[in-house]
């Protein structure tokens, strides 16, 4: 099992350092499109929990509007919208991983404000770096689910941890991502 911990590590760095290297034209241009459609921050920045219930500050591209009092579905930009809608806003979090903070494939990460509300849920949570992608994110349906559905695919994948499953899942993200594209219309988090 410790051998399987150290692979996926190493396999982490390798592959947000590649995918950072491959799609920096890309992170360039959605970075200059947020600058100049909808001003600064480009970046957003989320307090999360980690590992072992260690503090991280979580990146991704602004999808939001910065105007405070606005219902969040009113709040999302024309461009956020796209880039929700394509998960390309969740790309700077490849420097989250790089960084150690997440792996690319884990359960969600906790905001850090609802860390009370997740603390009997999601027990075994902190043995395990959040992910990019996961279980849960692999068995989108098309439809909006609960936090219990997301949480039962979380504890499921944290009970089945391991070099096989992680590899399955980054195979079926693709597929996904695909799927989230053409059903999620409204850019809603799924």
């Amino acid at each position: 099992m410790k051998y399987e911990y150290i692979s996926i590590n190493v396999l982490d760095y390798i592959i947000s350092f590649s995918l950072i290297v491959i799609l920096s034209p890309l992170l360039l241009s959605i970075y200059l499109l947020v600058l100049i459609f909808d001003g600064r921050p480009v970046i957003f920045i989320s307090l999360r929990i980690g590992k072992h219930n260690t503090k991280f500050d979580l990146y991704k591209f602004r999808t939001m509007k910065v105007k405070e009092n606005i219902n969040e579905k009113d709040a999302i930009t024309k461009l956020g919208k796209f880039l929700r809608r394509s998960s390309l806003d969740e790309l700077p979090q490849l420097f989250n991983i790089l960084k150690g903070d997440m792996s690319m494939v884990g359960p969600r990460p906790v905001p850090y404000n609802k860390k009370l509300f997740f603390k009997d849920l999601s027990f075994n949570r902190q043995f395990v770096k959040p992910g990019l992608t996961g279980l849960s994110q692999i068995n989108f349906t098309g439809k909006k689910r609960d936090w219990n559905k997301k949480l039962k695919y979380d504890q499921k994948f944290i009970k089945n941890y391991s070099l096989l499953l992680y590899l399955l899942i980054l195979i079926k993200t693709p597929k996904t991502l695909i799927k989230r594209f053409i059903y999620n219309k409204n850019a809603e988090t799924l």
